[in-house]
């Protein structure tokens, strides 16, 4: 097993524990303060940097875990039968993949800038 897929699979594990532990804990609180608009960008962010491999892994690495909870979260919100009730839960879903594709949006910026950056560096 190569170093890069043993780190990467760690850097998953506890981030789908971390996600779900601040979920569990502080879910309703963050929901109704914005942090679900917030938390997850923040954290897409440190999941970026510490995972390995090139742009497109690392990215995907940052991504898996959200993707995989909220999906869950959204299909099971699907499902219930009231329907102010099943609007509350999949907006409670939804929020969370909403922060993440800004994070993406954020993190990527930031990654070909400073690439450019020190492109730009390097040639002077």
């Amino acid at each position: 097993m190569s170093e890069v897929f043993k780190q990467n699979s760690i850097n998953l594990v506890l981030s789908a524990l971390a996600i779900l532990t601040v979920g569990a804990v502080f879910g309703v609180l963050l929901f109704w303060v914005g942090g679900l608009l917030i938390v997850p960008a923040i954290a897409l962010w440190f999941q970026f940097k510490f995972a390995l491999g090139n742009f497109i892994q690392r990215l995907i690495i940052a991504i898996t875990p959200w993707l995989v909870i909220c999906g869950s979260g959204l299909f099971l919100a699907s499902k219930t039968a009231e329907l102010n009730d099943r609007q509350m839960n999949i907006l409670f879903f939804e929020m969370p993949l909403f922060s993440v594709l800004a994070g993406c949006i954020v993190v990527s910026s930031w990654f070909f800038i400073t690439k450019l950056w020190n492109m730009k560096k390097r040639q002077t």
